[in-house]
């Protein structure tokens, strides 16, 4: 019997303590990995916590992004759930806005991409915050998203080890970079949508279209914004929850509206996240330092 199927059997045997307790459980877990959260968690620092502290994490996680869409389209390893042998193990169907494991049958499985985002960006911040307790919470923070992606079925436990890994070193990477060229940062940042321009070679799939689409807007924008806006973290604390709050409704008013105007085609969903990595990191900026808040 595989190694594998013996560690996901293990995992997933913590259901039997009950599922109406362990399933949520395992899901809150997951959406500490989630693509949205955390780049959320990412501009909530860049608007209104510490800026350099914003752009260090966005560099992290958005490396992060792009190399598990590269490695999925190499290795194409399909599902546990579709694949032969393990149909026995749970899979663990989740649809809501917050988390999705329904469609990723249309997806490959390695590397995580949770575990991999968990890794870059978990990572990032224990390198930034340097303290012990911040480093200890790091570490359970990517073990948890690790654990629960076996447990919902979705990853092999190879596929969340190598995936926690890749991400753990794309943020040391990054950090190496990041404290000896940040006078050039947008030539760094342009190296890693680069770098994620290698996958649309690949195979040209709908995540790595809205991947290059929200790297190349966030490019833009900071560019802007380093040229142009200047803007600080300072100011009453009344002020950073509307950057907040305001900033927030603001991407999703883009991202939902442009998807009803938009036609439904590849070029345009990559259009759409462009869009909204542009006003994130350079048009919301250059707008809130314009009304003072």
């Amino acid at each position: 019997m595989p190694w594998e199927y013996i560690v996901m059997s293990a995992i997933q045997s913590v259901s039997r303590l009950g599922t109406v307790v362990m399933d949520p459980l395992f899901a809150f877990f997951t959406f500490l990995g989630e693509e949205t959260f955390l780049l959320v968690a990412v501009f909530s620092i860049y608007w209104c916590g510490n800026k350099k502290f914003g752009e260090y994490l966005f560099l992290s996680l958005y490396s992060s992004i792009a190399a598990n869409g590269i490695l999925k389209d190499l290795v194409r390893r399909p599902r546990p759930f579709l694949t032969p042998g393990w149909e026995e193990l749970r899979y663990v169907q989740i649809d809501n806005p917050l988390i999705n494991t329904v469609s990723l049958g249309e997806s490959f499985s390695f590397p995580s991409g949770h575990s991999q985002c968990a890794g870059g960006f978990f990572t990032a911040v224990a390198l930034w915050v340097r303290k012990r307790w911040v480093t200890v919470l790091a570490v359970l923070a990517i073990l948890a998203v690790m654990t629960s992606r076996v447990y919902l079925g979705v990853h092999f436990p190879g596929d969340v080890l190598v995936g926690a890994a890749l991400g753990i070193i794309a943020s040391l990477v990054s950090w190496w970079f990041f404290e000896r060229y940040y006078h050039c940062k947008v030539a760094l940042f342009a190296c890693a949508v680069g770098i994620s321009c290698v996958a649309l070679l690949l195979s040209p799939s709908p995540d790595t279209v809205k991947t290059i689409g929200v790297g190349i807007g966030a490019l833009g924008g900071m560019a802007l914004e380093d040229r142009k806006v200047h803007f600080t973290t300072n100011g009453p604390v009344g002020g950073k929850v509307l950057r907040l709050v305001m900033g927030a409704a603001i991407l999703m008013v883009i991202r939902a509206g442009l998807k009803l105007v938009l036609p439904d085609a590849l070029i345009f969903d990559g259009l759409r996240y462009a869009v909204v990595g542009f006003a994130a990191t350079g048009l919301w900026p250059w707008a809130f330092t314009a009304l003072g808040l």
